[in-house]
């Protein structure tokens, strides 16, 4: 809750004793038509102003965070000004569509001598989830029979794969539905091999199987009826952990965990004899818990679980392997090490000892490989794959090249691991390693002469002397002479590592003669937990100077571009970093595309399930951290001056992101912006944050981009 000395007052009445509200412009504002500029004068009736913490803090939009027949009518007209002033030429939408449409496959799961994956392939709009037997591929789900705007959320195979348990929402919403497959039957052609299984409130769900396939523990929020159920905001908060036995009535399933914080995220993992349930409860992005359940005699554990881990600023998970529990931990390692400890004594820290010790690469994952261990490292902002054998010894797998594995599907019965596997110039394959032996399963087939781009790494130095990776690709023939149109793509934040992997729409900008480059930044994963907190709370602002930088770099020293040749982009917290140069360094760029992003830090707790990132950027409830986050806010920040041209985009089924951010941000610039360049604001119809949008979707939004782009960087010459 707000302190006690807040207060509200409407901007209009005390604006002239405050000061804290600049007097809406007596002339339309460049490039935005007068009904646009008459419809923000009717929002602005509705402004506030309040004071936190002693601050007075101007809110001129208010009015715009709820969805009225004003609020409405803005969205739709700003739409539509948005949709129909880029110049978007149908020769960009073909291409797009084509380099979109090139195969993905992802979301790898091994068992046994089944492996499972999502497939997308031609014309559909979404994967098809497939498993591979004895080099034989079946379709299990398609997605699009559930509805138009249907996705697959997530899915769990059981662990010999006789069985899939996975999510289905619509409209990109993630909130997805339990369902239940049975593989076998599905592959021998029956529709309706197990009674129909229906879980509601499954939203991003985690599911872990007994391993005799009898049932699965799972994560779901309240429904109507149960503690913590709030209707007005559904699947936000209080997710708990259940358990189901195949065959039962779901209503009827028994509560497992539960936490009396909201926000924790419980993730459920069961021992590969059943008779363990450990519970990893993540409290945000940076500190986890561990707790333990015996399963006596195959009972659902009720009852209060051992606390093994509790309360530490730090990450660590545990799985069980024989007698002992083996903990991934930044526990005073920030790159992480792998400890392992007895199950009588592993609540004791000095009965931990390490298996694979800290090193100079952060471990990014791993996994039971049989009686080995396999490690997937970060080095360099790249993969690297390491196999440590029983007897301690180590070797280094050989990848097809410098690239990313998406993640490790192994177990402790088994010795071979699957995953995805990509570069920026390496399309998707799933690959399996049987020892230290590597072969392709699949391979998606590009008909594109990767040959003629170059890709290379470079450092520059951020304002505190931080040396901070950019990736730049870019086709080999590319006049790199201070005139060349760069598209900057960042994000940067909640331990998120951006690693080398296809980027289908960026070979449409370097086949026009462009630079896509990449911003490793500080608050994302690359370089271990110390990388992740040099950018989170207090240090974001070291992440937007670390960006500024690169932008700078890019358009000077580095002798490839200029100003006004520079594009930025990025979306949801990459949206926020967006918002962030936009009204800081306006001067050193030409254009910024925003996505689903962040722009009032100060009240963006308020809007569910906003209150789960707490942990990442604080609270203005906090003063010290109101202090700093009004003070990098991007909509706090902006000021009359001549802004670049901005594309603000959003979706109305966002479920992590509202949408309020961007109609506040957009009007706000549209008032303050001094220049003839456009501030475009554009809310997509049907689809979330990102999960599980159709390729036509995608292709529309990324014709816009461009466009967009090519319009506002063609500088004094036009793209090569």
């Amino acid at each position: 809750m707000p302190d006690e000395g807040m207060r509200t007052q409407t901007c209009l009445a005390l604006a002239a004793a405050l000061g804290a509200c600049r007097t809406p412009p007596t002339a339309t504002p460049p490039s935005l038509p007068q009904a646009l500029a008459d419809l923000n004068a009717e929002a602005r009736q509705g402004a506030v102003v309040e004071t936190l913490h002693g601050t007075e803090v101007a809110d001129p939009y208010r009015a715009l965070e709820t969805e009225s027949e004003l609020t409405l009518r803005w969205i739709r007209a700003q739409s539509e000004f948005a949709a129909s002033s880029i110049p978007v030429e149908q020769a960009a939408v073909r291409r797009l569509d084509e380099l979109l449409r090139i195969g993905d496959v992802r979301d790898v799961d091994g068992a046994r001598d089944r492996v499972f994956y999502r497939e997308r392939s031609g014309d559909r709009e979404q994967p098809l989830y497939k498993v591979r037997e004895t080099d034989a591929a079946h379709t299990l789900i398609d997605p699009t029979t559930f509805g138009e705007r249907a996705a697959l959320d997530w899915a769990y195979p059981s662990p010999t794969g006789r069985y899939v348990a996975f999510g289905i929402s619509q409209n990109g919403d993630e909130r997805s539905t339990l369902h239940l497959l049975d593989v076998d039957a599905r592959i021998q052609g029956d529709d309706a091999p197990v009674r129909p299984l229906r879980i509601a409130h499954t939203k991003w769900c985690n599911l872990a199987w007994l391993h005799d396939e009898s049932g699965f523990y799972y994560t779901r929020y309240p429904k109507p009826g149960e503690d913590d159920y709030d209707e007005e905001n559904e699947d936000t908060y209080f997710p708990r952990v259940f358990f189901h036995a195949l065959g039962t009535d779901p209503s009827e399933d028994p509560r497992a965990f539960a936490s009396d914080t909201g926000t924790d995220f419980p993730i459920p993992y069961v021992s590969p004899s059943d008779d363990f349930l450990v519970i990893n409860v993540f409290r945000g992005w940076s500190a986890t818990d561990v707790f333990l359940h015996a399963r006596a005699d195959g009972a659902v554990p009720t009852g209060t679980p051992r606390a093994i881990v509790r309360g530490e600023e730090a990450i660590t998970t545990a799985r069980v392997r024989g007698d002992d529990l083996v903990f991934y931990t930044n526990l005073d390692a920030p790159n992480y090490r792998l400890v392992a400890a007895p199950i009588a004594s592993a609540d004791n820290r000095e009965s931990w000892q390490d298996l694979v010790p800290e090193g100079s690469a952060p471990i990014e994952d791993w996994t039971f490989a049989g009686d080995a261990l396999v490690i997937h490292y970060v080095d360099n902002v790249a993969s690297k794959l390491v196999v440590r054998s029983a007897d301690g010894t180590t070797t280094d797998v050989e990848l097809p090249t410098r690239g990313s594995i998406e993640n490790l599907s192994g177990s402790a019965d088994d010795p071979r691991v699957r995953f995805a596997f990509s570069g920026y110039l390496q399309p998707p394959s799933i690959l399996e390693l049987n020892g230290t032996s590597l072969s392709e399963l699949v391979r998606v087939r590009v008909d594109i002469d990767f040959s003629a781009y170059a890709i290379r790494q470079e450092r520059v130095r951020s304002a505190d002397g931080t040396e901070v990776p950019v990736t730049l690709l870019h086709r080999r023939d590319a006049a790199l002479d201070g005139d060349a149109p760069v598209i900057l793509y960042g994000y940067g934040g909640f331990n998120i590592s951006l690693l080398p992997s296809l980027r289908r729409n960026a070979l449409y900008w370097l086949e026009q003669g462009g630079v896509y480059a990449v911003a490793t930044l500080r608050g994302g994963g690359e370089f271990g937990e110390s990388w992740h907190r040099a950018g989170m709370q207090d240090n974001k602002e070291r992440v937007f100077e670390d960006f500024e930088a690169i932008i700078q770099w890019l358009g000077g020293e580095s002798g490839i571009s200029n100003p006004g040749r520079i594009g930025i982009t990025g979306g949801s917290n990459g949206g926020l970093l967006m918002g962030a140069m936009i009204t800081r360094v306006p001067e050193r760029f030409a254009a910024a595309a925003a996505y689903v992003g962040l722009y009032d830090m100060v009240r963006y707790h308020r809007f569910p399930p906003a209150e789960l990132w707490v942990s990442e950027y604080g609270s203005a409830d906090d003063a010290d951290q109101f202090a700093y986050l009004h003070a990098y806010s991007p909509y706090h920040r902006v000021r009359e001056t001549a802004y670049p041209a901005v594309l603000i985009e959003t979706a109305d089924h966002d479920s992590r992101v509202h949408w309020a951010h961007s109609t506040k941000f957009a009007a706000r610039l549209q008032d303050a912006t001094t220049s003839q360049n456009p501030v475009y604001f554009l809310r997509a119809e049907a689809q979330g944050h990102g999960a599980g949008t159709r390729v036509s979707d995608q292709v529309e939004k990324l014709a816009r981009m461009y466009a967009f782009f090519q319009t506002h960087l063609a500088g004094n010459t036009a793209l090569r």
